[in-house]
């Protein structure tokens, strides 16, 4: 077998997105064990990432280095996948619903190679019709370089001596912040001492560094519950550099996701990689590492149709389901997380932080990346 040394990676670098954390740590990988990178930008939002002057420096320095590559690692949505004749094209992609559309799995079977980051996908993309010989199984990674407990915390306002739940993501229906606020201000009040810190933007042309549109928003979904002592939520609606986000995560007591799908989720690993306990949605993506002795597992109610939010995600996720979470449940389990942080959650922190240590890592997906391609 003779070991890869170069190739052109073609992902959306230069974005906020998950698809731009992620390429962008991929390529940071291949580089650190020794692959020569090539990066050709393909971005697709208007959500551009404010990265540190060293990594803004190593991105530039792999945009310009142009040559005839013979192996490409596209790192996208599917339907950016191109193939070129006489070159090997391998393309690392995932999906949050029950399967995937037609024009998907036609793009995904014309790869050489299909990276996808959990069994829930292989098995998803499998039964949606892309060709098994063509996928494999690469987790993706945590950069424990500046992802660790010890450090600085982010300041945040007025909430220093509040018992903090945090969540961070992008504002979709997908990501279940409507049920996380809906919770929050229905199981607790100002007399718990608690806030709720949501690092949440807007994407696309409804990008708002204000925060607006998003402060309305959280309005109408509070508005009907029967809480007139409202505990605080602070939100957070631009972009933080990289280097910033591990403070953030350190503010908090612990880390909430209640997502209807995910193919990744890259913020709990990177909440667990600070030692934070992780309240997260029992499904998908989830599974491959996570469970009740690391995290609190939240129950869902049933898999329900996803509804059309009128976007271009209408067209992917046409026909497909993902979770419906318990409310109830996850009400359940940030008192609980609440009331037994000391007894309990810091116990299931530090063995999830302890996986995360040991199976994730972004030169250990780089590492697989390159040995498969080299197999090919």
């Amino acid at each position: 077998m003779k070991v890869l040394q170069e190739l052109l990676l073609l992902g959306p670098v230069d974005e906020v997105t998950g698809y731009g954390e992620i390429s962008r740590q991929i390529a940071f990988g291949l580089n650190r064990i020794g692959i020569k990178v090539g990066i050709e930008a393909q971005n697709w939002s208007r959500c551009q990432i404010n990265l540190n002057d060293n990594d803004r420096k190593r991105l530039k320095v792999m945009k310009n280095q142009q040559d005839n590559y013979s192996h490409y690692l596209y790192v996208n949505v599917p339907q950016f996948f191109r193939t070129s004749k006489g070159k090997l094209i391998a393309g690392y992609t995932m999906s949050e619903a029950s399967g995937i559309p037609g024009y998907w799995v036609k793009s995904c079977n014309c790869v050489d190679l299909l990276f996808v980051p959990t069994s829930f996908n292989y098995e998803t993309f499998q039964e949606s019709g892309v060709q098994q010989d063509k996928l494999r199984i690469v987790p993706l990674g945590v950069d424990h370089q500046i992802y660790t407990p010890e450090g600085k915390k982010y300041p945040l306002r007025r909430s220093e001596a509040l018992f903090t739940f945090l969540s961070v993501g992008e504002w979709v229906e997908r990501k279940g912040f409507d049920l996380l606020i809906q919770a929050f201000v229905e199981e607790f009040s100002r007399a718990d001492d608690v806030c709720l810190v949501l690092k949440c933007h807007s994407s696309g042309s409804d990008y708002d560094p204000t925060g607006d549109k998003i402060l309305k928003e959280i309005k109408k979904i509070t508005a009907g519950i029967k809480n007139t002592d409202v505990p605080p939520i602070r939100l957070i609606p631009y972009t933080l550099p990289s280097s910033e986000m591990p403070s953030l995560y350190r503010t908090a007591h612990c880390f909430v996701s209640p997502t209807r799908g995910e193919g990744w989720n890259m913020p709990v690993y990177e909440a667990i990689a600070c030692g934070v306990p992780v309240i997260t949605t029992k499904l998908s993506a989830h599974l491959d590492y996570l469970n009740q002795e690391n995290s609190y597992l939240l129950e869902i109610e049933e898999l329900e149709k996803i509804p059309s939010f009128n976007n271009p995600n209408d067209k992917i996720y046409h026909g497909f389901s993902w979770a419906k979470p318990s409310k109830e449940h996850l009400k359940y389990l940030m008192r609980e997380v609440y009331e037994k942080h000391e007894s309990e959650a810091k116990g299931k922190a530090k063995k999830a932080l302890n996986m995360v240590r040991n199976c994730l890592g972004w030169n250990l997906c780089a590492q697989r990346i390159i040995e498969y391609i080299s197999n090919c």
